[in-house]
């Protein structure tokens, strides 16, 4: 286990850029627009209210398609001296876009995504092996490791990217997990870094 938290110890290059996603402007005024239409009607003490407590938006680190060309985007707010991250879904409307959704759960990458940066950085990890000796030693530590699932996928509070559980499964007949961060660059999931634990 201890080598394979190496696996993750190397950065992954950029990669370009996704479609089109709101702005952090843009996810705002469509959560004002949308407090701003459950208040209609109500007294002015509550819209008061309302105003004096609603979500500030400070960070906007990813968005992923979601049905009818709506995004699920992972949104950093700060509401009195609580400060998190929580997925919204937005959809375009005209020129800006509609906030259609604050109770979303943390999305899932595909494994397809995840498998292949896996098997790379098995591959130079034993690359990196100081002789045959203890390159043949990796390579059979991580013979038949196969990335089997992800489980309980969340948002980092701290930074709104994706923590997920790697599940595990190799050839000897024994299963491992792995709590890793997952950052989303342009189009795709990559795993970060560094290991979460």
């Amino acid at each position: 286990m201890r080598r394979l938290l190496f696996l993750f110890c190397c950065c992954t290059p950029a990669l370009a850029p996704a479609a089109s996603v709101p702005d952090l402007q843009q996810v705002q005024a469509a959560l004002a627009s949308e407090i701003e239409s459950g208040l209609q009607g109500r007294s002015m003490g509550t819209q008061v209210a309302a105003a004096m407590f609603a979500p500030r938006l400070n960070a906007l680190p990813w968005c992923v398609p979601a049905d009818d060309g709506a995004v699920d985007c992972s949104v950093g707010y700060e509401r009195g001296i609580k400060q998190g991250h929580r997925m919204m879904r937005l959809a375009p409307q005209g020129n800006g876009w509609r906030l259609q959704s604050t109770r979303l759960q943390a999305p899932q990458p595909p494994l397809a995504e995840l498998v292949p940066q896996l098997q790379a950085r098995i591959e130079e990890l034993i690359a990196e092996g100081s002789d045959a000796s203890e390159r043949a030693a990796m390579r059979a530590d991580f013979d038949g490791m196969r990335l089997t699932g992800l489980d309980g996928c969340e948002l980092d509070q701290a930074n709104g990217q994706l923590r997920c559980a790697l599940l595990l499964a190799f050839d000897s007949g024994h299963d491992g997990q792995l709590t890793v961060g997952l950052k989303r660059i342009g189009d795709q999931w990559r795993l970060d870094p560094l290991p979460v634990n």
